[in-house]
């Protein structure tokens, strides 16, 4: 049925999508954080017991920094959403037709997700 290097081929391409997912997953929580104003300054509080003072100072570097990650993000973008398709596609041809309808609907969730994410982004961009 299946040979070995198919079987391996098949694990590492689930493999990768699970870790697509799950930095997916990852991302769309730490953008929704943002939008709280908790992301990375509220996580680092938790982790590390920042004081009031130093979560604010943390939360002024990020404000700061913003714009310079958020052209970067942008010049690897392409890149990052070419990769997404080939792997998608990929994904895709292993997929009975009812789990190709499914994850169609579960891709299409997420780039609404992104698209919102980026939405945010850009409203947060053009705050003075």
């Amino acid at each position: 049925m299946f040979d070995k290097s198919k079987v391996w081929a098949v694990g590492l391409l689930i493999a990768v999508a699970v870790a697509g997912f799950a930095a997916g997953m990852a991302v769309q929580s730490w953008a929704s954080h943002r939008g709280r104003g908790d992301g990375y300054s509220g996580y680092l509080t938790h982790e590390l017991g920042l004081t009031a003072a130093q979560h604010d100072s943390v939360a002024a570097i990020l404000r700061r920094h913003r714009p310079e990650m958020h052209r970067i993000f942008l010049t690897i973008r392409p890149q990052i959403d070419s990769a997404r398709t080939r792997i998608s596609e990929e994904i895709r041809g292993l997929l009975t037709p009812a789990q190709q309808s499914a994850y169609q609907k579960l891709l299409d969730r997420d780039r609404a997700d992104r698209a919102r994410a980026d939405s945010a982004a850009a409203a947060q961009q053009r705050k003075p």
